[in-house]
């Protein structure tokens, strides 16, 4: 508490970019955690790292300007980080949305109170399995310590885009949906099969009516495939989490080079 009291500015720039990423951050960004706890968090983790940041910090009563310059870049810093995060998190929201398009789940829309938005079955299904895996491999560990680390790549002030950003989050939206694919690829690729099939049979079986029968089909294959599948998807779980840490590494050295 005296370090943050002696050192006001550079506490106050640490905790920016601990905020922004908890705030982006699904995982500690959920609803359910209440905003003191979350605000707590961050500053508990800004006392422990600011005494080991080095660089100058703009004095916030005297170099104002300065100072909110260097607050936009360590926001941006943490939020970028959380954003992605978020985006490997969303290969699995966007997987499950298209399997529940596919297998008729598309209807039955849930609530999620946690991100304020509507997500299908299986979607929140793939959700809540591979945070269930993130969190029992110590994912939030690892988060915060990449977080607290990040300074050796993006010190204070640091922060600046390159002219091939774009290009950058292109590659990282490219894997995400690589991700996705490898997911929803056998379960697809099972309903493609089984629609074909129907409609040899309602060629074969003119009387049979296939709007009545094709719903429950596609929906008995589905989650036989779905369940047979889980221990692909488990091993897409583990790629996942390991995309998620390596992009985020890749990213800070990119920000700092």
């Amino acid at each position: 508490m005296n370090f943050a009291v002696q050192h006001f500015s550079l506490y106050l720039l640490v905790l920016l970019r601990m905020a922004g990423f908890i705030g982006t951050s699904p995982v500690v960004s959920a609803r359910v955690w209440p905003i003191p706890v979350k605000v707590g968090l961050a500053a508990f983790l800004a006392l422990v790292v600011a005494p080991s940041v080095t660089g100058p910090a703009p004095d916030v009563s005297t170099q104002t300007g300065m100072f909110v310059v260097a607050a936009l870049q360590e926001t941006l810093t943490g939020m970028l980080l959380g954003w992605i995060v978020a985006v490997g998190f969303s290969a699995l929201n966007l997987a499950g949305q298209v399997f529940d398009l596919q297998i008729g789940f598309a209807s039955a829309i849930l609530f999620d109170p946690q991100q304020a938005e509507a997500e299908g079955l299986t979607a929140t299904l793939l959700s809540a399995l591979f945070t269930l895996y993130f969190l029992g491999l110590n994912g939030l560990d690892g988060l915060l310590l990449v977080l607290m680390g990040s300074y050796r790549q993006v010190g204070l002030g640091e922060f600046h885009l390159h002219t091939n950003t774009w290009q950058v989050l292109g590659s990282l939206l490219d894997l995400v949906m690589q991700v996705s694919i490898e997911i929803t690829a056998p379960l697809l690729a099972a309903l493609v099969l089984t629609n074909v099939t129907l409609a040899f049979l309602s060629r074969a079986v003119p009387q049979m009516n296939v709007f009545v029968v094709g719903l429950p089909a596609q929906l008995l294959v589905g989650l036989v495939v779905f369940a047979l599948a889980m221990p692909s998807v488990v091993y897409l779980f583990g790629k996942l989490f390991a995309m998620v840490f390596t992009q985020m590494t890749g990213v800070l050295q990119w920000l700092g080079g």
